[in-house]
């Protein structure tokens, strides 16, 4: 893979409301027509024609290492307030200008992936991220097939357990030697944890999630459950911070690792939060720690 361009500081210290604010002119944006009033309409133009004079054919001439990924995340607010379908289209739309030349298409793809699949991007997205590598491993394509290869392994893994689809169900192992079935689990909603012990960023995701006191309020409303996944080997380690998690928490191992063996999950960083309804629809896959409160701040105002 081509090493990506930018650091991913500027999308942690800038936020959507400031980049809209500011104007960076060598981009060359695009007008929307006077005639174009209604909000919604305006932003579905916008979606299917952003990119419109990004010369993607003098792309040696015109990569500024800055302009890009500012432009990029422009597009993104653009898209999340447009319906999913016209996102794909015009992601679609995007790619096919972009397909004209390679070294084009490479760019836009590894911004793509900086932004929308790096665990540590504030701004991935997988719903979106999606029909950037179904283009990539496709017939449209300017990339050769040793290229396509790894597209095709990233598609097969983000493609599965996304938003709306049921979760993939799996065995959990009990620090007693239990076993049971994820799917088998009764409760309106289920926060999947996947984590290693004396990670420091689990420990991170994990004092802020409970800082906020909305788990115990779901889990006293009888709304919640949380099954916590270790899915290493390493049980020595596990089993010494066992105590760490709270007692109504699930803890668990995967034993003989067949969530990573199988690819049951895109496991790219630790730790990783998927949260589910009662019938194990994925409501919110590897959200940031802010979505995922402000998801359950919604559910314990609503219920």
């Amino acid at each position: 893979m081509k090493k990506l361009f930018l650091p991913l500081l500027m999308l942690v210290v800038t936020s959507w409301g400031e980049l809209r604010a500011q104007s960076y002119a060598p981009f060359p944006y695009v007008q929307i027509p006077s005639y174009i009033a209604d909000g919604a309409a305006a932003d579905q133009w916008l979606a299917m024609n952003f990119w419109n004079n990004y010369p993607f054919d003098r792309a040696d001439e015109i990569f500024d290492p800055n302009t890009p990924k500012v432009a990029f995340l422009h597009y993104l607010d653009v898209l999340y307030a447009t319906d999913p379908v016209i996102s794909a289209k015009a992601i679609e739309g995007l790619l096919g200008r972009a397909a004209a030349t390679e070294d084009g298409y490479w760019h836009i793809l590894e911004v793509a992936e900086t932004i929308l699949y790096d665990p540590s991007s504030p701004a991935r997205n997988d719903l979106l991220w999606e029909p950037f590598l179904r283009h990539a491993v496709g017939a449209k394509s300017p990339l050769d097939e040793a290229s396509k290869v790894r597209y095709r392994t990233l598609l097969a893994l983000v493609s599965r357990n996304q938003q709306g689809s049921l979760a993939n169900d799996f065995v959990y192992t009990l620090p007693d030697g239990r076993q049971g079935r994820m799917h088998s689990i009764k409760s309106p909603y289920l926060l999947l944890y996947f984590y290693n012990p004396g990670c420091s960023e689990c420990a991170r995701t994990k004092a802020q999630i409970e800082a906020s006191g909305l788990l115990e309020v779901l889990r006293s409303r009888g709304l919640l459950k949380v099954l916590a996944i270790h899915p290493d080997s390493d049980l020595s380690e596990w089993r010494k911070y066992l105590k760490e998690n709270p007692e109504w928490w699930i803890s668990s191992y995967d034993k003989g690792e067949q969530i990573r063996s199988r690819d049951l999950y895109d496991l790219k960083a630790i730790p990783t939060i998927y949260l589910l309804d009662a019938q194990k629809t994925v409501l919110m896959k590897d959200p940031t720690v802010e979505d995922l409160l402000m998801v359950l701040d919604g559910i314990a105002r609503s219920k």
